[in-house]
């Protein structure tokens, strides 16, 4: 496993434990691990899945800490 492998799997852990209620998926789209695909029609909304295959897996920390980040300033 690659140190990214276990920051990433390490995130989603303390996500989880803090938010027990929530499913495994649940969790995975609310901390920007998988995304909607971009519209550029707001009229016309796209709800398929991005498909983050060719994401790196640093690009894929850094979504989730953006996203962790943003769930603690909206505690305040």
């Amino acid at each position: 496993m690659k140190k990214e492998h276990k920051l990433i799997l390490d995130l989603i852990e303390s996500y989880l434990e803090k938010n027990p209620s929530q499913r495994f998926g649940q969790a995975l789209f609310n901390l920007g691990v998988n995304e909607f695909q971009e519209t550029t029609d707001p009229r016309n909304p796209n709800y398929n899945i991005r498909d983050i295959h060719g994401d790196s897996d640093l690009n894929i920390v850094e979504r989730i800490k953006t996203r962790l980040a943003y769930f603690e300033s909206q505690k305040k």
